[in-house]
């Protein structure tokens, strides 16, 4: 999903600006269409590294488990894996080199840990990922990538650091829709239910925010439409209005962000 000539990519980027008249989505593009020679991996470390935003938020992992931690500071955590070398002509480690260098301490002690924050949402029946898990349907993944690509930038993290332009921030379109009392499973497949189950989000989204030109667009893509979800936590956090729970974990192992309304 991230080689230069994939057309089918799943890494969109949603661009809104908001004004007296509220949020209105300006631009929206997979990674790829970004402008540059080098890997669209660092293409968007490249466009992140500008600062040219108030924030941005990132469908993916921002940390592990506190356990695994074992007492470093998310800073720690990024160096570490900034360190980690690329195979198969891929700019950040795989998901079992990965796991491998965190757990170079003791094992697991559950096949799939959750941070507070997702043990929130798995409690809420929203589906979440273990971002120390490299088998089916695991985080391992995404959290390997995400992390090589917060380190890379240079920008202040949340809820690490909760000012400063070019805040980057995690979220989570379900757990977002979950919050909303929309669905937030089952329309991501080209089937012609869960096509209509997109169409009926769009038009819930386009209630909060203006979709400019790409209404088809985000009717036809669900990574589309989540990017553009993924907004909400970016304006959430900038404008005070952010989800309160799990704060007590926070610091430690991140949180993800979800407006409140």
């Amino acid at each position: 999903m991230w080689s230069a000539g994939c057309s089918k990519s799943n890494v969109w980027i949603a661009e809104v600006e908001c004004g007296v008249s509220g949020p209105r989505l300006v631009q929206l593009r997979r990674v790829q269409q970004l402008v540059g020679e080098h890997s669209p991996f660092n293409r968007l470390v490249q466009y992140l590294s500008q600062f040219e935003f108030d924030a941005a938020a990132i469908d993916a992992p921002f940390s592990i488990p506190r356990e695994y931690l074992r007492g470093k500071k998310h800073r720690d955590l990024l160096e570490l894996i900034a360190k980690l070398d690329s195979r198969d002509d891929r700019p950040f480690p795989s998901a079992r080199d990965f796991v491998r260098c965190i757990l170079k301490g003791p094992p697991l002690s559950i096949k799939k840990p959750l941070r507070q924050t997702e043990e929130y949402w798995r409690q809420r029946k929203v589906n979440v990922r273990s971002t120390l898990w490299a088998g089916p349907r695991g985080g391992a993944a995404m959290t390997a990538a995400c992390l090589k690509l917060l380190h890379e930038t240079g920008c202040p993290i949340w809820p690490w650091e909760r000012t400063g332009r070019g805040l980057l921030i995690e979220a989570f379109p379900a757990a977002q829709l979950r919050q909303w009392d929309l669905r937030h499973q089952g329309y991501n497949r080209d089937t012609e239910k869960e096509a209509a189950v997109r169409r009926s989000l769009v038009s819930s989204l386009a209630a909060r925010i203006n979709l400019g030109d790409f209404r088809e667009i985000l009717e036809e893509s669900a990574d589309a439409l989540d990017s553009v979800i993924c907004t909400f936590a970016a304006m959430a956090v900038t404008n005070g209005r952010v989800l309160s729970y799990a704060e007590d974990s926070a610091d430690a192992e991140g949180l993800i962000a979800v407006e409140c309304d």
